[in-house]
């Protein structure tokens, strides 16, 4: 090939490269709803589908290097080459691969439970621009399935910009096979508070607690159940032939066996905070508050609390026996809070020198923290926010609490 096509060739598939960037991510970020943050939005995504282009550039620059074609890459060196396509392939990595790379961490706790109780932990979804395909939800989902758990909790922080249709985005968590309950965080309801038209109609086509009822997610909000309700759905379906039949005595009969079957192990609770709106909404939450706080203390039995924010610790009664665990997510603020109570030594790491301490080199602060009012699980989280990188693997957190 001639030098003048060569060059031609590298020109226009630069040009397709970067349209396709453009125009790609331009189109996701319609689809994304962004109301003011178009641009902001924009570079995000632009930048996130860049990285499927790099194997592509990393080709066109040992093109233009070996061929001469631009005098200032052609002054470059051997290792200056060799090290540009190394960065590509590190951002590729970081964008591409890395949060495919879903992986298990067990752990296990002590709650002075009557029977074990086993629960899958997912932090930090953030179903939008760069999570929430259907190859991620069906991993993710085969790998809960999979698993030996009782129940599956979900701290949290659902939403990161998802497309309008957002039952269509997540109705392959209907094919989860154990019961979920879930909390959301104050960027769900805020995300859906801000998403709204000029005459309050909200820009998305179904709130996510909406959502839950269609995919059979037992949102908690500020309330208490029961654990495990390990034939949950069993019971559920079996409810449902039984309707067809009009055969209650059967029903009656099912309930009152998983009832022996499935005793009541440990009290979930969800702690869920709201965006602040108004004096009103904030009075209402304190009083919510209180009363669950009052019931969480008399609790017969051990008590599990899911909750979206680590500082939720702050609003929990004192002196409880057994102390609740508080199992939250480990976003950025949570971090922060982290690090914060701990140089006021409010709260220490668990002495157990285990896979339950295994903190990344990333410095992530996850794992069991002792505190005063409750043993605190931060989980680990699956989903990316802000740029588009992510340097630890994606992670389900099972745990064994005894």
């Amino acid at each position: 090939m001639t030098d003048p096509a060569l060059h031609t060739l590298i020109t226009t598939t630069s040009a397709a490269l970067l349209a396709y960037i453009a125009l790609w991510s331009g189109l996701q970020t319609f689809n994304a709803n962004p109301t003011k943050r178009f641009m902001r939005i924009w570079v995000k995504l632009a930048l996130y589908y860049a990285a499927y282009t790099m194997p592509v550039w990393a080709v066109l620059l040992i093109m233009v290097w070996s061929q001469e074609l631009m005098p200032m890459l052609a002054q470059l060196s051997l290792s200056a080459v060799l090290m540009a396509i190394l960065m590509m392939g590190l951002y590729f990595y970081t964008v591409i691969v890395q949060p495919n790379r879903l992986r298990l961490e067990h752990h296990s706790i002590d709650l002075d439970l009557s029977t074990p109780l086993k629960v899958a932990v997912l932090a930090d979804l953030r179903i939008g621009i760069y999570g929430g395909k259907p190859r991620h939800i069906r991993k993710l989902v085969s790998t809960i399935n999979a698993l030996s758990a009782d129940a599956v909790l979900i701290t949290g922080d659902w939403l990161y910009y998802p497309s309008a249709d957002l039952v269509g985005q997540l109705m392959l968590f209907k094919g989860v096979n154990k019961p979920v309950y879930t909390v959301m965080s104050t960027s769900d309801l805020r995300y859906q508070s801000m998403n709204t038209t000029k005459q309050g109609q909200p820009l998305l086509e179904d709130t996510l607690a909406s959502t839950f009822d269609v995919l059979d997610i037992n949102y908690i909000d500020q309330q208490c159940t029961s654990l495990p309700l390990k034939c949950a759905r069993a019971t559920n379906k079996q409810s449902v032939v039984n309707q067809s039949t009009n055969q209650t005595n059967n029903q009656d009969s099912v309930e009152q066996e998983n009832s022996h079957t499935n005793p009541l192990v440990a009290v979930l609770c969800g702690w869920q905070d709201v965006p602040k709106q108004s004096t009103d909404i904030e009075t209402s939450e304190a009083t919510d508050k209180a009363m669950l706080g009052s019931e969480i203390a008399n609790a017969t039995s051990p008590v599990i609390i899911l909750a979206s924010r680590f500082d939720s610790i702050s609003d929990l009664p004192k002196s409880l026996q057994p102390r609740p665990l508080l199992i939250t997510g480990a976003a950025k603020a949570i971090q922060k809070n982290i690090l914060l109570v701990q140089k006021q030594n409010d709260i220490r790491r668990s002495s157990e020198q285990s896979a339950l301490l295994y903190n990344s080199r990333m410095g992530k602060q996850r794992g069991l923290y002792q505190h005063a009012s409750a043993q605190i699980f931060v989980s680990s989280g699956i989903g990316t926010r802000g740029l588009p990188f992510r340097f630890y693997r994606p992670t389900i957190d099972v745990l064994t609490i005894r």
